[in-house]
């Protein structure tokens, strides 16, 4: 019984140290989006299709959904867009890059810049793709507001953009860790993300893995206003009458929030 402790504290120490030194590298191996993006990498193109965009999947509750899927809604020779299995929002899609080498944010380096540029901009088109859609229109989507960031300590391997609407109202927006992970620095803007390359030629933004997760495990506080209204299931009711919530937009053409 001691050796099985003793070791599990090893263990433990060994990635705890792991953390420190590697912050960007994801929290796990699981291979869902790496595989995602190898499936893709076989299948057409779209972006020079007469559809190049398909229409955002419909939410599906947790007892119709057997198992949680992601679907290819655009491809390019250089990334994909999917529709995010969890969805913490009305809208929830990643933006990934086709190059598998791309394991997280600790792979970039200046060169990379104009791939991070090409990500932006699909997801800016995306977004008024779903503007215009009549499928859009009808799952109430059409009037968000969006944003597009990494998070500074990703749970899986294969970079990955988030474009996720601000409403932060998603069937699996489940706990405070869900939507800290959005809601406070924790979540780095795709710009800050493109600028801290350019000027320190790797990503830096993330390398306080302390703060980092203070960040994702403190008290939950209403991005617009900064109460607290004293419980997660009280945010979330707080959040969508909130006086100052800015996540729909009065303009069907108002930019992605970078």
């Amino acid at each position: 019984m001691r050796r099985a402790v003793a070791a599990q504290k090893a263990v433990g120490g060994a990635v705890a140290k792991r953390s420190v030194a590697n912050a960007n590298a994801p929290r796990t191996r699981l291979p869902f989006l790496r595989n995602v993006a190898q499936n893709a990498r076989r299948s057409p193109d779209t972006y020079r299709t007469a559809t190049p965009f398909t229409s955002y999947p419909p939410h599906v509750s947790g007892q119709q959904q057997k198992k949680p899927t992601s679907h290819v809604l655009y491809k390019d020779p250089q990334c994909i867009i999917v529709n995010d299995a969890y969805p913490k929002s009305r809208l929830h899609c990643l933006v990934i890059p086709l190059d598998l080498s791309l394991d997280s944010l600790s792979a970039l380096r200046p060169n990379h810049v104009p791939l991070l540029q090409h990500l932006m901009e699909v997801a800016e088109q995306y977004v008024q793709f779903t503007r215009e859609d009549a499928a859009s229109n009808e799952a109430g989507i059409q009037a968000l507001s969006f944003m597009t960031g990494f998070h500074s300590l990703p749970s899986l391997p294969q970079l990955h953009m988030h474009l996720i609407s601000r409403d932060l109202d998603g069937p699996c927006m489940k706990t405070k860790k869900h939507y800290n992970s959005f809601a406070t620095p924790f979540f780095l803007p795709a710009d800050q993300v493109v600028n801290d390359l350019r000027k320190n030629g790797c990503v830096t933004l993330n390398r306080n893995v302390e703060e980092l997760n203070r960040f994702e495990h403190e008290e939950p506080r209403c991005l617009w206003c900064g109460l607290n209204p004293g419980g997660f299931q009280q945010l979330r009711v707080h959040l969508r009458t909130c006086k100052g919530n800015r996540a729909y937009v009065a303009s069907s053409t108002a930019p992605v929030q970078q």
